[in-house]
């Protein structure tokens, strides 16, 4: 497939997601001003739609968005596929061009290179449910591990799952990842107890769709579910690169599909702290968020205003 052949070339030129390379210890990377992020006017407080309370953030052409009252006003105005938004809605993580792991506020300023040297695609940087720490992968050793945003220390992680596009669990317990050939996997926290989620990816007759995915999406606060862009049959499987998507949420023990309480197409699934989801559907005329509590109702559903209807919803930081 595509996607290994991709993954093979990005071992040998950046040191991305191959086979397991030997760990070194924990190098202090301290904190330094960057300059790789032009400074961009404040946005004003984001204004989603009415009884959806919170910011909407929003990746359309590597730009990172967030909807305001002005609609959608540019927070990044490069390296929003690699972007990710604190849980706290305080700050944003994201690599940039250089592949440096760069920390801003909510609006985009005052940034801070906290990691020299990542990994510019597979690993985007991921935050710890306190929106204190990152995890992403330093380039030198492909060695996953953990930044203090505060003092710009990496420590790798004790144990290697050999993922991409890692997610963090809200309970802060759980990692989820994909690997290069399309399965799924999740983890403790340290990388030890690494397991696939049985039947996505396996070529047997228990899978005769052969479903599969390389793109995980959302993480359930215990891990047991997991929001992805499943393809099957012979659906093209792309790059290393993130593909902001996601058209169904799976159980990672058992590998099946996990109904949602709405209709049209799914086309992303954001899980919440409180084990709740927040789920796109597209159609023809108009988007919609629906944010459906942790027993599987419905609290909310709203259409999603015009201007985003062609972009890639990236997260959302509740009020």
């Amino acid at each position: 497939m595509k996607k290994v052949l991709v993954i093979i070339a990005a071992v040998l030129v950046s040191a991305g997601c191959g086979s397991a390379q030997p760990v070194a210890a924990p190098t202090p990377s301290p904190a330094a001003p960057s300059t790789a992020v032009p400074s961009t006017p404040a946005a004003s407080p984001s204004t989603p739609p009415a009884g959806l309370p919170g910011s909407l953030y929003y990746e359309q052409d590597d730009h990172l968005v967030r909807l305001t009252d002005r609609g959608p006003v540019t927070v990044l105005p490069s390296g929003g596929i690699n972007a990710n938004v604190s849980p706290d809605g305080h700050a944003i993580a994201y690599v940039d061009h250089d592949a440096n792991v760069v920390v801003v506020d909510r609006d985009g300023q005052h940034p801070r290179t906290v990691l020299r040297g990542g990994v510019d695609a597979g690993f985007e940087p991921v935050w710890s449910p306190d929106s204190t720490r990152v995890l992403t992968v330093r380039g030198s050793d492909s060695a996953p591990g953990v930044i203090d945003v505060a003092t710009g220390t990496f420590t790798p992680l004790a144990h290697k799952p050999d993922g991409i596009h890692y997610l963090w669990s809200a309970d802060g317990r759980h990692l989820g990842y994909a690997t290069g050939t399309c399965r799924l996997g999740v983890a403790d926290i340290d990388g030890s107890n690494a397991r696939l989620v049985p039947l996505i990816g396996e070529v047997t007759a228990a899978n005769p769709n052969q479903e599969r995915s390389c793109d995980p999406y959302s993480l359930s606060p215990d891990g047991s579910k997991m929001a992805v862009d499943m393809h099957t049959g012979d659906m093209p499987d792309g790059d290393i690169g993130r593909n902001v998507f996601a058209n169904i949420v799976i159980d990672t023990r058992t590998g099946a599909t996990v109904r949602l309480p709405v209709s049209g197409t799914v086309s992303a699934v954001l899980f919440q702290p409180d084990g709740g989801m927040l789920v796109r559907t597209t159609g023809s005329g108009s988007n919609h968020l629906a944010l459906v509590s942790a027993t599987g109702a419905v609290v909310v559903q709203v259409t999603e205003p015009a201007a985003a209807k062609e972009m890639s919803l990236i997260g959302y930081a509740p009020a």
